[in-house]
C-alpha cells in the first residue's frame, strides 16, 4: 500500500463548528489506527466574529509537523475559505456547499478563487443538513459525511465518535447529527461514485482505542495529576486557560483544590507558600503573567522553595497575538528577574513530552529547590496528536526532596553550603529543624546577612546547585549522527518537529545533514552541544522569535557564528522553508 499522508483544513466562521468537525475528523482517524497530527486556529474575539480553521495531517506513519500544503479543504463558508486558497495543493480536493442559503457575490465566492486542476465537490450542505436534522446546524457533520464518503474512510469510526460526542446532550441531539453525518455519506457515494478517492481503509476491524489524542494543555493536565499536585492557583490567560478548567474538574476528586486567584502575582505567591508547607503546587500562565512573576520567582530562588511554572508562550509583547504561536519567552524565562536569579527551564517538543516533563518538573523542583519553568506555546498547548494513554511510573512520581539527618535535631543549617549546592529541606514545624526564610540575603541558618563574602558564597552556591540539576535534566539528543556534517540543525520546543521533518528530507536528497533536540534550556549540556556542533561546517538555528534566543544563548559553543531563521509570523515553522534554507547553505559551500 502506498504511504497515506494528507492534511484536511476544516474553515469556516466561528460559530459553524468548525473546531467541532476538526475534532471529530481527528478522533475517527486516530481509532482507525493512523497517525494524526490536529492544530486549530481561531480569533481571539468573542464567538460569532472571526475565522477557525482546523488542520489536520493524517498517515500511516509517524507525524512530525504540519504540512506546508493542503490537500482536502473543507469549506463551511466560502468567504473564510478563500484565506486558505494559497495554501492548496495544486490538485487539492475542494468540498463546498454549492448551495448556499444566500446568495454569495463572485468576489467571494470560493470557487472563483480557486486554480485550475482543484478538484470541486459541490455539495448542498445546508438542504441536507436542514433536510435529514430539521436544522442548518448540521452541516459541519454532513461535510464530515461527504468526506468520508470520498475517501472511503470508515463511517462507522465516524458515527462513533460523533456519538461519544454528542450523546452527553440527549438522544435528539444525537440523532439529528447522526442524519446529518449519514446525508452528506450517501450524497457522496450517490452523486460522485466516478469521483471518489478510496484513501483510506474502507472498514476497521473493531475501535481501536490503545492510543488517545491529547494536546499539550490536556497532557500537561494528565500529568499534575499523576505527579499528586495538591493545589492549582492560576489565573485565566490564553492558552493556559484550558489547564486550568481541565484541573478545576479532575483535582478535587484526587483531594486537591484549584484556586482562581485575583491575579498572576498572588497565583506565584500561592504556589511558593503550598510548596514552602510541603505540598505541591503548580500555576500556569503565559508571556504577560509571567511577567508579573518574575519578582516573586527570584522569592522562590533566594528562598530555595520549590515551585512549578508552566508559560504558555504567545505572541508578543504585551497582549500581543493571544491566539498566535511563538517562541519568544525564551530570554525572560532563563533571566527575566532581579539579579542572579538562575533556575532550570525546559521546554517539551511534543505532546508526549509535555507529559513526561511536567511529571518530571515536580521532581526537579523538589530535589533541587527552585522554580522550574516548563515552556511551551500556543501550537504545543493546542495542537492534537494521537499517543499512548501515559502512564506514570513509580519512579516518575516519588518524591525527591532531600530531608534533613535526624541526627541534625537542633543545630540545622537549612542552608547548608554543600559540594553539591543541594541544602537539606525541612518543612515549617517539624521539631528541632526551624529556619528563617525570606527574601534577603542569608547566612546558611536563614539569618539576613548582607556581607560581602556571604553574597559571593551562597550566589555561587545557588548557580553551583542548578548546574549539579544536569545530572537528572534531559540531555541532548542527535538525530542522524554522523562523524562530519554539511549542516547540523539545533532546535527546541515545538518547532522541533518541522526540523526534524526537514532534515528526514535533506537526507533523502543525499544531504550531509542532522539535527539536535534540546530541551533542558537551563542549565543547558554545553560539552554536548558543543561536541555537536564541533562535527558541523555550519550550524542552523531556526526559532519562532526575532532575535534568535537559543542561538543567543547557546550559539557561542560553536566555532563559527550560526545561521539563523528567526520567525514571527503567528503560524508554525514551515518544513519546506527549513529544507530550503539547509539546502542554501549547503550551496553556498565554504564561507
Amino acid at each position: 500500500m502506498s504511504r497515506i499522508d494528507l492534511t484536511v483544513e476544516v474553515c469556516g466562521l466561528a460559530g459553524d463548528g468548525t473546531i467541532a468537525a476538526g475534532g471529530l475528523i481527528n478522533e475517527a482517524m486516530s481509532l482507525g489506527n493512523y497517525f494524526v497530527l490536529g492544530f486549530d486556529s481561531y480569533p481571539a474575539e468573542i464567538r460569532g466574529f472571526g475565522r477557525c480553521v482546523t488542520r489536520s495531517r493524517i498517515g500511516d506513519d509517524e507525524i512530525l509537523a504540519l504540512d506546508d500544503e493542503t490537500h482536502v479543504l473543507i469549506s463551511l463558508d466560502d468567504e473564510q475559505s478563500i484565506s486558505r486558497v494559497p495554501y492548496l495543493a495544486h490538485d487539492a480536493v475542494i468540498i463546498f456547499d454549492n448551495k448556499p442559503p444566500g446568495y454569495v457575490e463572485e468576489a467571494r465566492s470560493l470557487v472563483a478563487h480557486l486554480e485550475a486542476g482543484a478538484r470541486l465537490y459541490g455539495i448542498p450542505l445546508t438542504d441536507l443538513a436542514t433536510a435529514a436534522a430539521g436544522t442548518p446546524r448540521g452541516k459541519n457533520l454532513t461535510a464530515l459525511g461527504a468526506f468520508a464518503g470520498v475517501y472511503g474512510a470508515s463511517p462507522e469510526l465516524f458515527r462513533y465518535v460523533i456519538t461519544k460526542k454528542f450523546e452527553p446532550k440527549g438522544e435528539k441531539v444525537l440523532t439529528a447529527n447522526l442524519k446529518s453525518f449519514d446525508a452528506g455519506y450517501e450524497y457522496a457515494l450517490a452523486q460522485f461514485a466516478d469521483h471518489l478517492v478510496p484513501t483510506f481503509y474502507s472498514s476497521v476491524e473493531g475501535i481501536r482505542e490503545d492510543k488517545v489524542m491529547l494536546s499539550g494543555n490536556l497532557a500537561i493536565g494528565f500529568a499534575a495529576l499523576d505527579a499528586d499536585l495538591k493545589l492549582y492557583f492560576g489565573y485565566p490567560i490564553t492558552p493556559a486557560t484550558p489547564i486550568m478548567e481541565f484541573l478545576a474538574k479532575k483535582l478535587p476528586s484526587q483531594g486537591g483544590k484549584v484556586v482562581q486567584m485575583e491575579d498572576e502575582i498572588s497565583s506565584i505567591a500561592a504556589v511558593l507558600g503550598a510548596n514552602h508547607a510541603g505540598a505541591r503546587a503548580m500555576t500556569a500562565t503565559s508571556g504577560p503573567g509571567f511577567a508579573l512573576m518574575t519578582e516573586l520567582i527570584g522569592l522562590g530562588v533566594m528562598a530555595e522553595i520549590p515551585a512549578v511554572i508552566l508559560n504558555a508562550q504567545r505572541g508578543g509583547p504585551s497582549t500581543g497575538l493571544p491566539t498566535k504561536t511563538e517562541q519568544s519567552d525564551l530570554h525572560s524565562a532563563v533571566y527575566g528577574g532581579t539579579g542572579d536569579s538562575p533556575r532550570i527551564v525546559i521546554a517539551p517538543t511534543t505532546v508526549a513530552e509535555c507529559y513526561t516533563y511536567t511529571l518530571k518538573s515536580f521532581q526537579y523542583a523538589e530535589k533541587y529547590q527552585t522554580p522550574v519553568v516548563v515552556l511551551t506555546d500556543f501550537y504545543l498547548d493546542n495542537r492534537v496528536e494521537n499517543v499512548p494513554k501515559p502512564i506514570a511510573s513509580p519512579e516518575d512520581t516519588e518524591r525527591w526532596n532531600i530531608a534533613p539527618d535526624p541526627a541534625g535535631k537542633g543545630s540545622y543549617l537549612r542552608f547548608e553550603n554543600t559540594a553539591s549546592g543541594i541544602s537539606p529541606r525541612s518543612y515549617p514545624g517539624q521539631e528541632g529543624f526551624n529556619f528563617t526564610a525570606s527574601g534577603l540575603e542569608h547566612t546558611e541558618t536563614g539569618s539576613p546577612d548582607y556581607t560581602p563574602n556571604i553574597h559571593m558564597k551562597m550566589t555561587a552556591k545557588r548557580y553551583r546547585k542548578i548546574q549539579s540539576a544536569l545530572t537528572d535534566l534531559p540531555r541532548p539528543e542527535v538525530f542522524y549522527d554522523e562523524d562530519h556534517l554539511a549542516v547540523g540543525v539545533v532546535g527546541w520546543g515545538s518547532s522541533f518537529g518541522s526540523i526534524l521533518e526537514a532534515v528526514k528530507r535533506a537526507r533523502e536528497k543525499g544531504l550531509s545533514v542532522a539535527a539536535l533536540k534540546v530541551t533542558s534550556i537551563y542549565p543547558y549540556h554545553a560539552e554536548e552541544i558543543r561536541s555537536f556542533m564541533v562535527k558541523c561546517e555550519d550550524v542552523l538555528f531556526p526559532e519562532l522569535n526575532f532575535s534568535g534566543q537559543l542561538a543567543n544563548l547557546m550559539g557561542h559553543l560553536s566555532s563559527r557564528t550560526p545561521y539563523r531563521i528567526n520567525e514571527v509570523t503567528g503560524v508554525p515553522l514551515s518544513p519546506r522553508m527549513i529544507f530550503a534554507n539547509i539546502k542554501k547553505i549547503i550551496e553556498a559551500g565554504t564561507r
